[in-house]
């Protein structure tokens, strides 16, 4: 834009999309990084109060687990097999679940788990670095989208509109030099 400001052939449209690059790019400097900031810190906020009050709870395995030799087999090298376990909600009443053990645990044995405040199963809570991640990862998402979407945006809406311009006034033109050139009166 700079370098043809003084070229007699430049356009009040090249200028125009010039100036809206230049806009376009001052847009995603501020709005890409402040977007993915915000996104960030509320994503952590709400995963880190989604666990709130959720405390480990003592279950007794009501049938036996899989074995360390049968979960590697299954494609689950964790040390850990699924088998259906039981115990007490706050509410007194008496539940029931399938829940990740340790794997050759026999039925009867006692297990810990994780229950939110009303007692319902939950997995394991994720560790303050693993909600730093998450979050991050969804700032990082974010940010992109707000790139994508005004770069997006500007190539197709702005500049589709500026061509369409373009070809219009070009049309003009060429219906004002084409018999001249050509030699041909309407």
């Amino acid at each position: 834009m700079w370098r043809g400001r003084h070229n007699p052939l430049m356009r009040r449209s090249d200028v125009a999309e010039g100036w809206i690059g230049v806009a376009t790019a001052v847009l995603v400097a501020g709005l890409a990084p402040l977007t993915g900031a915000v996104l960030a810190g509320n994503v952590d906020a709400q995963l880190l109060s989604q666990q709130q009050g959720w405390h480990r709870t003592s279950a007794v395995l009501t049938q036996d687990a899989a074995s360390a030799a049968t979960a590697v087999t299954t494609g689950q090298d964790t040390g850990k097999a699924q088998a259906t376990v039981r115990w007490t909600a706050p509410d007194h009443s008496v539940r029931t679940a399938p829940a990740q053990v340790t794997a050759g645990a026999k039925a009867g044995s006692t297990t810990l788990i994780w229950t939110d405040p009303s007692g319902r199963l939950r997995h394991q809570p994720m560790t303050p670095h693993q909600t730093g991640v998450l979050s991050d990862l969804a700032g990082a998402c974010a940010a992109g989208g707000v790139c994508v979407l005004l770069l997006g945006g500007r190539r197709i809406i702005v500049r589709g509109a500026l061509d369409r311009w373009r070809a219009r006034a070009w049309e003009r033109a060429w219906a004002e030099v084409e018999p001249r050139w050509t030699h041909r009166h309407a």
